[in-house]
């Protein structure tokens, strides 16, 4: 071979072929190629000092790169980083290449920045001089990063937080995600929950409409449907699901809240309502049926006075004035319970709101085969009460006691007892079934808002927290214990408190009519039955009675006669009683203080008001005649 073609080795550099390359310096290209780096390359030595450093890391750690070199790296990390560093690059020079993240200060503006550390031994013709580590600025990254874990905290802070339950469905209706209030919701576990689909927790009823809502959220709709559900422990609760989809055709997102009291609110508002309605349909038909029931009462009377009736048609004139009467209380209870009205204590006999009570449920006691046993006190005092109130206390519990009953296996005879005694200070009420009694489990919570053993639909879980209200505002106690032999007690117990002044309208005084009292009667009124049977009656007391069906023809005979009394009714279809009064006090003030008014319905709370502001006597049909003899005498003419 030739000298032209032998090639020279150069240091440093491959083979290369005599005057077709330049000689290529890979110290030089080394170093050039680390200054074009964007990361920064800091080269130090033994002692912790910089030897050599490329731009992007003079920049980094905020010098000139002539004036870095111979700088304490140390001097460059964050204080608190300092140990750390100085232990990894401890084992950088036992030969251990490092990486790690660290804190380093800028020289120049002293602001701190985060940096990845990639660090390993530096040497030079195999002696470890010192080391040669990268680094790249993370900041921004970091801070990023850190944000968006923030926002995911308080992402899972909100969801976990939440009332409502949130949660997540896979395209197969599998729980993905659950929060807290989902457990809550349902009674079952997270881990329990997740993976499981969501259909067998629904009732087969519901099923078809939760699955078409859950197709329509695949198909990326937004919707709102309420469905019952059943919990791990078996109760069915009604829940109101709102559906979108934040991943069409992957998952479904779902805020579910459990509205089971919500709804049974609004079926007591309903049912509220309905009372309300009765109230006013009740109202509007009680004096229809009290006028001829009065009228009924009146002619039986009329019968019964005669002594001469024979003893055989006595029974049946005692029977229809018995039966009228009876039919006139089964109005008025149904009236005093259906209209809602302020709560106003009067003088109240308990016995009788109790007899009230029953009376109401009477029908349905007998049907059931139910024997009602009454043990009252006769000595109890009257108390100032709400008899209204009280009559829905008593309701509640004989209602309660009756479907306790009803779900009695195996028993066909039923007692209820209704019992009543006086004790130290109060009037004590026990009214006590032949049911299964209450569980021991359960009696501290019966009386617990919208608490109920009853099946769904058969009870809002209202009616004893109603009543223990009530009761609580009447100063008393209301408890349940389970009888000695069966069944459940109810015990409620109401203070004796002493009558206070009221503004009632005036009472019938108790002042019997003298033979003597020869009286000038006129009866207003447009039932013709109780027109003539108060004509009978009062005529055959000695009284001289006209009668009269219109209001203006009573004020037409008023203004050319003067009258002892006016009997006059409320309700009048050409003038009302409370239309002729106010005439008549306007007007002729000396027959106005002679009125006695005749209504069937004194529960009405305007006609309570204006009769509480007449100051004159009032007596309710269907009426007993005595009545009108201790009111006529207040009413008389005077001199």
């Amino acid at each position: 071979m030739s000298k032209a073609r032998r090639i020279s080795p150069a240091r440093g550099t491959g083979a290369t072929t005599t005057g077709k390359r330049p000689r290529l310096d890979l110290l030089q290209a080394a170093a050039d190629v680390v200054a074009a780096l964007p990361d920064a390359v800091v080269v130090t030595g033994i002692d912790r000092r910089v030897l050599a450093t490329n731009e992007a890391g003079a920049e980094l750690l905020g010098w000139e790169i002539s004036e870095i070199v111979g700088q304490a790296i140390a001097d460059h990390v964050a204080p608190a980083e300092r140990t750390h560093v100085a232990a990894r690059e401890d084992k950088v020079l036992a030969g251990e290449p490092q990486r790690y993240e660290t804190r380093v200060i800028n020289h120049r503006t002293g602001e701190e920045r985060d940096v990845a550390v990639s660090s390993g031994p530096f040497r030079m013709e195999g002696d470890l001089i010192g080391t040669v580590a990268t680094l790249r600025d993370i900041t921004e990254p970091k801070r990023a990063q850190d944000t968006l874990a923030r926002s995911e905290a308080r992402y899972r802070h909100l969801v976990e937080s939440a009332s409502d339950a949130i949660v997540t469905l896979d395209a197969n209706g599998r729980f993905t995600t659950v929060n807290h209030a989902a457990e809550n919701i349902s009674g079952y576990k997270r881990e329990e929950l997740v993976g499981q689909w969501f259909a067998p927790m629904l009732p087969d009823d519901d099923l078809p409409k939760a699955l078409g809502h859950f197709q329509q959220a695949l198909a990326g709709e937004t919707g709102l449907f309420e469905t019952m559900f059943y919990r791990k422990d078996g109760e069915v609760r009604t829940i109101s699901v709102t559906y979108s989809t934040p991943q069409k055709d992957e998952e479904v997102l779902c805020l579910i809240r459990d509205v089971t009291d919500q709804k049974m609110l609004q079926e007591q508002l309903i049912q509220s309502e309905k009372m309300s309605a009765i109230g006013q349909l009740v109202s509007g038909v009680a004096h229809e049926l009290n006028n001829p029931l009065a009228g009924i009462s009146a002619f039986a009377q009329l019968l019964l006075a005669e002594k001469r009736f024979p003893p055989d048609q006595r029974t049946a004139a005692e029977t229809i004035y018995s039966e009228a009467r009876r039919a006139s209380r089964i109005v008025q209870n149904l009236l005093t319970f259906a209209r809602q009205h302020k709560a106003e204590k009067v003088l109240t006999a308990i016995n009788q709101v109790l007899d009230d009570t029953l009376e109401l449920r009477a029908y349905e006691l007998r049907v059931r085969g139910i024997d009602v046993r009454r043990e009252y006190d006769d000595s109890l005092p009257d108390t100032m009460a709400d008899a209204h109130q009280l009559q829905q206390v008593f309701l509640n519990l004989i209602t309660n006691a009756e479907q306790a009953m009803e779900q009695r296996d195996g028993h066909h005879h039923h007692r209820l007892t209704v019992r009543t005694r006086r004790t130290a200070d109060a009037i004590r009420i026990e009214i006590e079934d032949s049911g299964a009694g209450i569980p021991p489990n359960l009696i501290e919570r019966i009386f617990n808002p919208f608490f109920t053993t009853k099946p769904t639909g058969s009870g809002t879980g209202l009616g004893l927290s109603i009543s223990l209200g009530i009761v609580r505002e009447h100063e008393g106690r209301i408890w349940a214990e389970n009888a000695p032999q069966t069944g459940a007690r109810f015990v409620v117990e109401v203070p004796v408190t002493e009558p206070r002044p009221s503004g009632e309208h005036a009472t019938v005084a108790q002042v019997q009519s003298q033979a003597s009292d020869r009286l000038r009667v006129l009866v207003v009124d447009d039932e013709a039955s109780v027109r003539v049977s108060l004509q009978r009656y009062l005529a055959g007391r000695g009284h001289e009675v006209e009668t009269t069906a219109s209001g203006q023809d009573a004020l037409t005979r008023l203004k050319a006669s003067k009258y002892d009394a006016v009997i006059v009714d409320m309700r009048m279809p050409d003038l009302s009683g409370e239309q002729l009064f106010e005439r008549l006090r306007s007007d002729d003030p000396a027959h106005a203080e002679r009125v006695i008014f005749t209504t069937g319905d004194l529960v009405n709370e305007q006609m309570r008001r204006f009769l509480d502001g007449t100051g004159r006597p009032c007596v309710p049909k269907p009426f007993e005649f005595a009545s009108f003899d201790q009111a006529l005498p207040a009413a008389r003419r005077r001199p």
